[in-house]
């Protein structure tokens, strides 16, 4: 398989702000049309170059910086909404990185042992215990006190480095 490179992409796509959209006409591609199909498992948009699928996002990012699809960092959607393929809504992270982004509730429990909540944040596939409190309110509050010094993102030009 032909690793996709970023002039690669600028010959076959244009990009609009939010989508690629096809240059060139083949079979079932129409020219002007937005690439690709949201995947109903997922809820991605993947997008079918020289037979093999990616997740639009991904092509984005190439389109726009170039870069490694294998570098074993991901696209993160900064805002998690999976269908906002926007330039400036996409970052590169390490997958514990992307992680720090997900929905729900994270970083404390009810501990019924001790009959308190516990606070704990991980780093490393290390959990760092905050400690023990009386409302779920403190423990909360605990685990956002640590995340910025646990859980930040570094910036693009630093991840090159």
């Amino acid at each position: 398989m032909k690793a996709l490179t970023q002039k690669m992409l600028k010959e076959i796509f244009s990009y609009n702000g939010k989508d690629l959209i096809w240059k060139k006409t083949g079979i079932g591609i129409s020219n002007g049309k937005v690439a690709g199909c949201v995947c109903s498992h997922s809820g991605y948009r993947r997008i079918k170059v020289n037979g093999s699928n990616y997740p639009a996002h991904r092509l984005v990012y190439i389109y726009h910086y170039g870069g490694d699809y294998h570098s074993g960092l991901q696209i993160d959607h900064i805002n998690r909404k999976k269908s906002d393929n926007r330039i400036k809504n996409l970052r590169l992270v390490t997958n514990q990185e992307n992680g720090f982004n997900r929905r729900g509730v994270k970083g404390y429990s009810w501990q019924k042992m001790h009959k308190k909540w516990g606070a704990r944040i991980m780093l490393d596939g290390v959990d760092r215990y905050l400690g023990y409190f009386d409302s779920e309110e403190e423990a909360h509050a605990a685990y956002l006190n640590a995340k910025p010094a646990y859980h930040t993102i570094p910036k693009r030009d630093e991840l090159a480095s």
